[in-house]
């Protein structure tokens, strides 16, 4: 039997429907947070030249820490307004309890739709994960982080910050277990965390900071060295999103930031000749801008979990710019064991594969070592 071709969508309300491998509904929820967000010691940009000079002396020879160039913390109460995507197998339904569901947290440059890429070829499920994981038996929660997508929008200084996501993700997984997320969503026996990328990061940092919340935890398109970072920042150049795309980011504030064109994103997250160019095509037209604030208080997100000890596998592209200089062999597995010393650690190396390691040809040979991960780990 062949999986759906597309999934099923449902009002803004959050209606659910039934069609094909899955039943899903589309749905906002108020996320309560309580943390602490960091002034920034520069000013916002005023033009793109600001941007740009910004970032040159941010990358420099002898640059200053990103985390020093914020000054003291304010006490941060309130909630947000966030747009999440929940599905289950199609046989179940929202009144049974769900076994384990799948929580995916996207990275930068992209919304929620990463997990289920609607790409018109001549098969929808080859880039999308969710249309995947439900058939193998597992519930996904997918959802828009903050400034992206359907999610609420936020100053991209000030508010949108990197410990702000990780409250996000931890109050969104409070939300989930104890069955305040939705009417139709009950309480799961077992939440596993999937990210990828900047979302893998979040990942990792619930698991250091709230490792209670998760039953394990799945890092792709990540790795735990940084020196490789400022290649992709340089290749953006810090465009400002607003004159980038103006049709459709004309309103945002010159704190979000992109790349410059689908050239740049190929540097960024593909890896020639292993995906399909209308592809990288599709997937420009549709990127998301990410904020300055978000990156550059990355470094308050902890990494290291020491008392770490439930399964976790990192999943490296092969051919990882972002994470490992475009060759992630041999280097991936010793910072790793260093951030879970006690943790069931398996590393696993996606080949033929960029970044973006949804968005190659080989999408789905990733999906199967993840789900079979899963079911030897009881998951």
């Amino acid at each position: 039997m062949s999986l759906l071709a597309t999934l099923a969508l449902t009002d803004s309300w959050g209606h659910a429907i039934s069609h094909g491998k899955e039943s899903c509904i589309d749905f906002f929820v108020e996320v309560p947070i309580e943390t602490v967000t960091y002034t920034p010691l520069f000013s916002p940009f005023q033009n793109q030249y600001e941007a740009t000079e910004f970032l040159l002396q941010f990358t420099r020879r002898d640059p200053p820490p990103a985390t020093s160039m914020f000054g003291a913390s304010s006490n941060l109460s309130t909630a947000f307004n966030i747009s999440a995507f929940y599905c289950v197998p199609a046989e179940e339904t929202y009144n049974n309890s769900i076994d384990t569901v799948l929580l995916l947290t996207h990275g930068l440059g992209f919304d929620k739709s990463y997990w289920s890429l609607n790409f018109p070829d001549n098969d929808p499920t080859n880039y999308n994960f969710i249309a995947h994981a439900t058939p193998a038996g597992f519930a996904t929660l997918s959802y828009d982080r903050l400034g992206y997508g359907l999610s609420q929008h936020e100053d991209p200084y000030t508010i949108i910050q990197a410990q702000v996501e990780l409250a996000i993700l931890t109050s969104l997984t409070q939300l989930l277990r104890e069955g305040k997320l939705h009417k139709e969503i009950q309480v799961p026996k077992q939440v596993v965390h999937v990210g990828h990328s900047f979302g893998s990061l979040l990942t990792n940092g619930l698991a250091s900071s709230a490792p209670e919340l998760t039953d394990g935890i799945v890092l792709t398109g990540f790795s735990h060295l940084t020196q490789y970072l400022q290649w992709y920042v340089h290749s953006t150049a810090y465009h400002l999103a607003s004159l980038n795309q103006p049709e459709r980011f004309a309103d945002f504030e010159f704190g979000y930031l992109t790349w410059a064109d689908e050239f740049y994103n190929q540097f960024d997250f593909f890896t020639w000749p292993f995906f399909d160019p209308e592809l990288l095509e599709y997937v420009e037209e549709n990127k998301w801008p990410f904020t300055v604030g978000e990156f550059m208080t990355s470094g308050f997100v902890p990494v290291r979990a020491p008392d770490f000890t439930k399964p976790v596998l990192l999943m490296a592209a092969e051919f990882d710019l972002i994470f490992c200089g475009a060759n992630c062999t041999g280097i991936v597995k010793g910072p790793a064991e260093e951030a879970f010393p006690k943790a069931e650690l398996e590393v696993y190396l996606q080949p033929n594969t960029g970044h973006g390691m949804n968005l190659h040809f080989n999408a789905t040979g990733w999906y199967g070592v993840v789900f079979d991960w899963l079911h030897e780990h009881g998951l």
